[in-house]
């Protein structure tokens, strides 16, 4: 790889923010039911994800050490977003909003402290869409941040119901990039073992996701959205032609879009977290390295952290290589 690549923009990295564990104590019994990574997960994996998230706290919450690891990695800027255990969906519309806030806070306050390699998605209380719209606008507006990380679905309810329609709106409107990034699968009865919880439900949710907001005409309403779909945007972008046969020859989805649904994957992004070459450069392939960028998973053990090395290895164009590492980021996020 050539020493003159441009910096490397890592799109899909967490951040903790303890704090909001104090105001959700004593709410267990209801995470675990309106939790469906945790409900889904089955014993073996919630009690070895008890052990693995409390190891990770540090990494979740300690710049110092984040930068000493994205040094390793050869990553110069991290898109710091919330932990999927702390969407806090589930909660109240007041906790909610309360919550949301402080985690927005305390991610200003990371960035602030190192701009030069951090910068902020927001996060906002989707169960109330008014009260998202709110802080998705405060987080943009007033905390300087680049985007927005939110789940799949919203407590079940998939995200082309018409009720977010003012958060897709806001979101066009201020032309910032939206992170989809799953917690589990919502009808996840048959992964309760092996960890098929995430190693199967988290690209599921994200691929019914994606699909209903194209059958669902959202990126259709709103053709000037920015959509990235993290973990190489699930299964989708690897077996689009099926939807598209089943737009040619059925009724039932085309109620809502004009064109065959493949079409709708060029307003959508993709991180690179494949874990290979072979899949990377497919997915290169169908949607143009102008639409990949790098995801690490950071810190979790599910993420890939040797980026660079992947792209470096995969047959791809010193070209394609600089769109992924530091060219589509950046023009998204507007560095």
């Amino acid at each position: 790889m050539s020493q003159n690549r441009p910096r490397a923009i890592d799109i899909h990295a967490h951040v903790g923010t303890p704090a909001c564990n104090e105001l959700v104590h004593g709410m267990a019994s209801r995470l675990d039911r309106e939790d469906p990574f945790t409900f889904f997960g089955g014993s073996e994996t919630v009690e070895y994800n008890a052990r693995h998230f409390s190891e990770l706290l540090p990494k979740l919450t300690d710049p110092a050490e984040r930068i000493a690891d994205m040094d390793r990695m050869g990553i110069d800027v991290q898109a710091l977003s919330v932990a999927p255990p702390q969407y806090y969906y589930w909660t109240d519309p007041a906790l909610g909003r309360r919550l949301a806030r402080m985690q927005n806070e305390h991610l200003a306050e990371i960035v602030g402290g190192t701009p030069d390699r951090f910068v902020g998605l927001a996060t906002v209380p989707l169960q109330d869409v008014e009260a998202a719209v709110a802080e998705l606008e405060h987080g943009i507006r007033e905390l300087g941040f680049r985007g927005v990380e939110i789940c799949t679905n919203v407590n079940g309810l998939d995200l082309d119901d018409r009720r977010f329609e003012p958060f897709w709106a806001k979101a066009q409107e201020l032309d910032v990039l939206v992170v989809l990034h799953p917690h589990g699968f919502t009808q996840g009865n048959r992964l309760m073992d092996y960890y098929m919880s995430n190693v199967i439900g988290n690209p599921l949710d994200s691929t019914i996701a994606s699909t209903r907001l194209i059958h669902g005409g959202v990126l259709e309403r709103y053709a000037d959205l920015k959509l990235c779909v993290v973990h190489g945007g699930g299964y989708l972008p690897f077996y689009s032609s099926r939807m598209d046969h089943s737009f040619q020859e059925r009724p039932e989805g085309t109620h809502h879009i004009t064109r065959p649904p493949s079409t709708y994957l060029r307003q959508l992004y993709f991180d690179c977290l494949v874990f290979d070459e072979a899949h990377l450069e497919f997915l290169v392939k169908q949607m143009g390295a102008d639409h990949v960028m790098i995801g690490t998973d950071y810190p979790y053990d599910m993420g890939h952290y040797a980026p660079l090395d992947q792209i470096d290895k995969a047959d791809l164009t010193d070209e394609q290589r600089a769109e992924i590492i530091g060219g589509t980021a950046p023009r998204l996020l507007k560095l």
